[in-house]
């Protein structure tokens, strides 16, 4: 018999209270260390901020070939080299890990060992968030070195390169790091999370999968394997976004068990706490007695509960000329020469633009490829873009992290060509100084071309002699900062100007190559785009300035 997937468990994420709801209920909540074991001998651990169990190996080939040998399932991968049984399999597509899950469950229901409300599934984003040791995933609230810290930790700490024998990884190509094994290694042999858990990083890419997003063409492998070196590739934070039906020597997956009674339960417990938090602040308004530090305690937990990016305005510097910048959103900005300007060393990302969407009571039309938090905002217009720098304005003018007379604002065409290190352009306008473009790039000053491999995000399948590891855009901060400390000007998202195109009021410039850029000339730092100022394209966002005042 074949088995046809069926859809995949329907998931607590769907429910609408979001993930921090249960690190809000776990806080009020004894610690529970709970365990289980498949009928493959794979043991499952629970983990902080999830319901959900984890098994502590991925897939090995041996519960692979129980599955192949019990389903009749078509299959046929094999590797370019040598596994044993307790190795991860190898060259699984997203459908694969699926049906073994599926399989899994429905075999452990017949045999009474499962009931109705238990299963195994793909772990999502979030779990997998969890079980790396995320911050975000394991407190309620965190400062901005943290939120810093959560996109450049690695699994073993903040060392590159890793500690001998941290995990499987392309040991050849990572100077002064060795781990014993060419290809895969048997699962567990490098050291274990501390709930036990094994292999999270390295080894193989995993699987993650979120049942709400409906972009089924491409998913999301998280951990790295034992042919990467890049230590963008590497950090905990990382989404490799790929092909759902890519099947590869380097991609396997591991399974996570879940109770829905359990996650019933903690859904339940989260409720009570935002009940709670509601209460006091309904017993505040009606001027009843109450404990402030209890109640500003409470308003923390509401804001971390309902997913807010905003951090404690208490703990940042005023933004200062010549000094880098961290304001509450927690975006970066840093000096920009000869300028009074503070320019972001970023696009802006996705959890920035979303802040400020609800704050404004907006919608979106959300590009369709995976996107997470730390990805560049797409899809959004001169106008969208322009009404978020106006907004930045004034609430930290509010929270005086800048003084009366700055302003956030989309740079300037000629700013962005200083910022991406090109001083001196022939023209008096951008749309001369396009047609005077020379061979200059953000990587290269000299003209060389393709880039250096990984350094940005581009077309590379169209790039012959050029790679990078991403599908679609990727988080910001995985490619290389120029001399300024200034990111993603060459690639991931082209960017809009303040200026509008000359001759043409209803438009404005455009600067830098995208994931969908391939062409040497589109490439040139000189380039420029436009387009008119209300519309969008998923290759298209932003980043800001800030204007302090002259002293």
């Amino acid at each position: 018999m074949v088995i046809v997937c069926p859809q995949p468990i329907r998931q607590f994420a769907l429910f609408g209270l979001g993930w921090l709801s249960f690190i809000t209920a776990q806080a009020q909540m004894p610690n529970e260390h709970l365990e289980h074991s498949s009928s493959l001998g794979l043991r499952f651990v629970s983990l902080p901020g999830t319901p959900a169990l984890m098994a502590t190996y991925e897939t090995r080939v041996s519960d692979w070939q129980a599955f192949l040998a019990a389903s009749g399932y078509q299959w046929s991968y094999k590797p370019h080299f040598e596994q044993g049984a307790n190795h991860p399999v190898v060259g699984i597509s997203l459908e694969d890990a699926q049906a073994f899950c599926n399989w899994l469950t429905e075999k452990e229901r017949q045999e009474g060992k499962l009931n109705s409300s238990q299963g195994y599934r793909l772990p999502t984003k979030s779990d997998w968030d969890a079980a790396i040791g995320l911050l975000r995933m394991r407190k309620l609230d965190l400062t901005v070195e943290q939120k810093v810290a959560d996109e450049r930790t690695f699994p073993w700490g903040m060392d590159w390169p890793p500690p001998a024998g941290s995990a499987n990884l392309a040991e050849g190509e990572i100077p002064g790091y060795s781990d014993g094994y060419p290809f895969t290694a048997p699962v567990g042999q490098f050291k274990a999370t501390e709930e036990g858990l094994y292999d999270l990083s390295g080894n193989v890419w995993e699987w993650c999968w979120d049942p709400e997003v409906r972009a089924e063409q491409t998913g999301v492998l998280r951990g790295g394997s034992w042919a990467y070196f890049r230590p963008e590739c590497l950090r905990s934070s990382y989404l490799y976004v790929v092909p759902t039906d890519m099947r590869m020597p380097t991609v396997g997956f591991r399974c996570v068990y879940e109770d829905k009674q359990r996650t019933a339960a903690m859904l339940a417990s989260a409720e009570k706490v935002k009940a709670e938090i509601r209460a006091q602040r309904r017993e505040e308004m009606l001027g009843g007695e109450v404990n402030k530090a209890d109640i500003a305690a409470m308003r923390e937990k509401l804001a971390a509960s309902s997913g807010s990016t905003e951090t404690n305005s208490a703990s940042l510097k005023p933004a200062q000329a010549a000094e880098t910048f961290t304001n509450a959103l927690g975006m970066e900005f840093v000096p920009l020469p000869d300028t009074q300007l503070l320019f972001g060393n970023t696009e802006v990302r996705l959890q920035d633009f979303e802040t400020w969407l609800k704050a404004a009571r907006r919608t979106w039309n959300k590009p369709a490829f995976l996107l997470s938090e730390s990805h560049p905002a797409v899809g959004v217009s001169w106008d969208d873009a322009t009404a978020f720098c106006q907004w930045l304005t004034e609430q930290d003018r509010a929270k005086q992290l800048i003084p009366a007379s700055a302003s956030y604002r989309l740079p300037t065409d000629l700013e962005w060509s200083l910022a991406a290190g090109l001083k001196e352009e022939t023209g008096a306008d951008p749309a001369e100084r396009d047609r005077n473009a020379t061979p200059h790039f953000p990587w290269s000053a000299e003209g060389t071309f393709p880039p250096p491999i990984s350094s940005t995000n581009l077309d590379a399948t169209r790039i012959e002699g050029y790679q990078d590891n991403h599908s679609y855009t990727a988080p910001v901060s995985s490619e290389e900062a120029n001399a300024l400390g200034i990111r993603g000007l060459s690639g991931n998202a082209s960017e809009w100007c303040q200026d509008p195109w000359p001759g043409s009021p209803e438009e404005r410039v455009i600067r830098g190559g995208s994931w969908l850029s391939r062409e040497k000339e589109a490439l040139y730092t000189g380039h420029r785009q436009r387009a008119p100022h209300d519309s969008s394209n998923n290759a298209t966002g932003f980043r800001v300035v800030l204007e302090l005042p002259a002293p």
